[in-house]
C-alpha cells in the first residue's frame, strides 16, 4: 500500500512538469490570440470622438471691390494668420507694405476642389482693391479660405484633426522620434535596450527618471488599456505592442499615434493629435510647420501643459533646443541648421482658434442638421459642416444690431418712465440672398453669453403692417394698382363681436388707390381689400410664403393679428425679390466625412409663389 502511494506520487511528480511544457505554450498562443483579435479590432475601427468642425463661406475677393488695407489685415488675423518678422513667407503668415499686403495662403480643401496654397500680393488704393497678383499672373477672381465658426462637441469634449503620414514633416516625424523613441524603426514594439537602460538610470538615481517606452507602448497605453500603473498592466501593454508590431507597418503605427497624442487642454477641450495641435499653437496646416515648431510640438509631448508655447513659452524654448539638440546628436540635421533654429527667438504661438463669431448662426445650422444627424453622430463622427454664412456680415449684423439697441435703450430712458431695465431691450438681424435662399448673417439676440434663446428662430410675434404687402400681393388676383379701395371705417361682426380697422393717425380718406394705400400702411383700406379679395387666399398666400402659423379667417388677419418668426418673414420677403419664387432658407450647404466623402449637398430649391409681375 505504501509503496503504491509512493509510485503515484513519483508518476504525477514526474508528468506534472511535462504537463505543464505543454500547457504554458498553449496558454501562452491563446493570449496572444486573444490580444489579436483586441488590437486587430480596435485598431481597424479607430473609433476616435472627433467633433464636426462647422466653416462659413468662403470669401471673394476681386479688383475693383471695396476693401481697406486694414481690412485685409482683419480678414487674415481672424483666420489666425500671422503677420511675419522676415522673407521668405510661410504658410499662414502675412507682411504688410505701404499700399500692399502679401499673403501666404494656406491650403483648403473642399469636395471637388480646393484652395491652392500660395504666395499672393494685393495692391490698395484709396480703400480699393485694385489688384491680385499670384507669381506673374494677374488674379481676376481670388477665394480666402473660411472662417472656422464653431465645433460640435460630444461629452468626451476632445478636440482632434486627422492626418496622414504623409501630410507630416520629416522634421516633425524626426523631431518625434529623436525624444521620445530614436529606435522606433528598429525594434519590434519593445525596446529591450532601452528599457534596461532605462531601468538601470531608475535604479542609480531611486526614483524614476525614465520610462523606457516605446512609441508603439506609449500607443498601446493611451488607446488601448486604462491609466493606471501595475506590473500587470506593463506586461499586458509589452505584449500588446509586439502583436501590434507583428500585424502593422510603423508607418500605420506612428500615424495612429501622431493622431492620438495627448497635446494639452484649451479651457474644458482637450487637444489630440498633431493635426490639431499645429492648428491650435500655430494656425498652420500640419504639412506647413517649420522646424522650430515641429521640435517644439515634439518636446510637448512628455508634458504638454508643462511645455505649451501659450502657457510656458521659456520653457517651450528650452524644450524645443533640447530636441534640435538631440536631432543633431542624431544625425537628424545639420548644424548649421541647428545653430540657425536655435538661435530663432521663442515662437510666437497664436491665440486662441476664433469662437462664438455667430453663436446663433450656429444654432440655427444645428437645428437644420437634426433633421439628418443624430446629436451623437455631429459630436463624434468628424464631421466637416460647410455653411453659407458670411462671417465679417455676421459681425457688421452683431455690431449693427447692438448699437442700435443702445440707442433705442437711450432714446427710451429720454422718456420719462418709458425705460425698461437697462440691456432688456432685444432685437433680431437677419440678412438673405433671396436668389439662393443662403442665409448670410443672422442675430438672434443682444447678448448669446447672457441668453442664447434664438429670437430669430423661436420668437413667434405679430408681423403687424410687415405682413400687409402679401395682403396686396394676393388682391392683384382681382385688382390693379390703379384700382381704387375704400378708406373708411368699416364695423365687421368677428364672433359676435363688432371690430372696425383703425389707421394710426385715425384719419380716413373716402377713396384712395390701391398703390397708395399700401404705401401709406392704412389699415381700414387694406382690411376692406382683404374681405373683398377673400381672407381664405390671404391665408392660403402666406402659407405658401412660409408662414406656419394656423390663421384664422377674420379680418384682422390683414393687420398681421397673429403670430410668425423673424425667419418665416424674411423667407416671405426673399420671395418678393426673387421674382415671385421662394427659396428655402439655407444655412447648411454641405455635409462632409472625415475621408472626404459628401454626406449631404444642399443645392438652391426655388418654389413658385406668384408670377414675376405681380411680385
Amino acid at each position: 500500500m505504501i509503496q503504491s502511494r509512493r509510485e503515484s506520487r513519483r508518476f504525477f511528480g514526474s508528468i506534472i512538469p511535462i504537463l505543464a511544457a505543454l500547457l504554458l505554450p498553449l496558454l501562452l498562443i491563446g493570449y496572444f490570440f486573444y490580444l489579436y483579435i483586441e488590437v486587430k479590432q480596435r485598431f481597424e475601427s479607430r473609433r476616435w470622438s472627433i467633433p464636426s468642425r462647422v466653416f462659413s463661406a468662403p470669401v471673394p475677393l476681386y479688383p475693383g471691390q471695396s476693401l481697406s488695407i486694414s481690412q485685409m489685415k482683419q480678414l487674415l488675423e481672424e483666420r489666425r494668420y500671422k503677420e511675419a518678422i522676415r522673407e521668405p513667407l510661410q504658410a499662414g503668415e502675412y507682411k504688410l507694405g505701404r499700399d500692399s499686403l502679401v499673403a501666404y495662403l494656406r491650403e483648403f480643401r473642399f469636395p471637388g476642389h480646393a484652395l491652392p496654397a500660395q504666395r499672393v500680393d494685393f495692391v490698395f488704393q484709396q480703400n480699393t482693391l485694385v489688384r491680385i497678383k499670384s507669381g506673374q499672373a494677374e488674379l481676376a477672381f481670388l477665394e480666402l479660405e473660411p472662417l472656422e465658426i464653431a465645433r460640435l462637441f460630444g461629452p468626451e469634449r476632445k478636440s482632434r484633426l486627422l492626418i496622414n503620414i504623409k501630410q507630416v514633416p520629416a522634421y516633425l516625424i524626426d523631431g518625434v522620434l529623436a525624444i521620445e523613441d530614436h529606435r522606433f524603426y528598429e525594434h519590434r514594439g519593445v525596446d529591450w535596450q532601452g528599457t534596461l537602460r532605462a531601468l538601470y538610470r531608475d535604479i542609480v538615481a531611486r526614483r524614476v527618471i525614465e520610462g523606457g517606452s516605446t512609441i508603439t507602448q506609449q500607443l498601446v497605453k493611451n488607446y488601448f488599456l486604462e491609466p493606471e500603473r501595475t506590473f500587470k498592466r506593463k506586461l499586458q501593454e509589452a505584449s500588446m505592442a509586439v502583436v501590434l508590431e507583428a500585424l502593422y507597418d510603423k508607418d500605420a503605427i506612428l500615424e495612429m499615434y501622431l493622431n492620438e497624442i495627448y497635446m494639452g487642454q484649451r479651457g474644458s477641450v482637450a487637444i489630440h493629435g498633431m493635426g490639431e495641435a499645429a492648428l491650435y499653437y500655430f494656425g498652420r496646416n500640419v504639412e506647413d510647420l517649420t522646424l522650430a515648431e515641429c521640435a517644439t510640438l515634439a518636446g510637448m509631448i512628455r508634458a504638454p501643459n508643462n511645455y505649451s508655447p501659450l502657457a510656458s513659452p521659456e520653457a517651450s524654448l528650452d524644450r524645443r533646443n533640447m530636441v534640435l539638440k538631440r536631432m543633431l546628436e542624431l544625425g537628424m540635421i545639420p548644424a548649421i541648421e541647428y545653430e540657425k533654429t536655435r538661435g530663432e527667438p521663442r515662437i510666437r504661438a497664436t491665440t486662441n482658434i476664433p469662437r462664438d463669431v455667430a453663436p446663433y448662426y450656429v444654432d440655427y445650422a444645428r437645428q437644420q442638421l437634426h433633421d439628418l444627424y443624430d446629436e451623437k453622430v455631429l459630436g463624434s463622427e468628424g464631421l466637416t459642416i460647410h455653411t453659407v454664412l458670411h462671417p465679417e456680415m455676421a459681425m457688421a449684423a452683431d455690431n449693427a444690431l447692438r448699437e442700435e439697441l443702445l440707442l433705442l435703450d437711450k432714446e427710451l430712458s429720454d422718456r420719462k418712465g418709458a425705460s425698461p431695465s437697462p440691456g432688456t431691450l432685444q432685437g433680431v438681424l437677419i440678412a438673405v440672398q433671396p436668389k439662393t435662399g443662403d442665409v448670410l448673417a443672422l442675430v438672434g439676440g443682444r447678448n448669446y453669453a447672457a441668453s442664447s434663446f434664438n429670437r430669430a428662430l423661436s420668437a413667434y410675434r405679430q408681423p403687424g403692417s410687415a405682413i400687409m404687402p402679401f395682403v396686396y400681393l394676393t388682391a392683384l388676383d382681382q385688382f390693379s394698382p390703379a384700382s381704387w379701395l375704400k378708406d373708411e371705417p368699416v364695423s365687421y361682426n368677428v364672433n359676435g363681436t363688432a371690430w372696425s380697422p383703425r389707421n394710426y393717425d385715425d384719419r380716413y380718406h373716402g377713396r384712395v388707390m390701391f398703390r397708395d394705400a399700401l404705401e401709406q400702411s392704412l389699415s381700414a383700406a387694406t382690411v376692406n381689400l382683404a374681405v373683398t379679395a377673400g381672407l381664405g387666399k390671404i391665408i392660403t398666400m402666406l402659407h405658401n410664403l412660409g408662414i406656419q402659423s394656423p390663421l384664422r379667417p377674420v379680418p384682422s388677419v390683414a393687420l398681421g393679428d397673429f403670430e410668425a418668426t423673424p425667419l418665416e418673414l424674411a423667407g416671405a420677403y426673399a420671395a418678393l425679390d426673387n421674382d415671385g419664387q421662394k427659396p428655402f432658407l439655407l444655412s447648411v450647404k454641405e455635409v462632409v466625412t472625415e475621408i472626404g466623402e459628401v454626406q449631404e449637398r444642399r443645392n438652391v430649391e426655388i418654389v413658385p409663389v406668384t408670377t414675376p409681375g405681380r411680385a
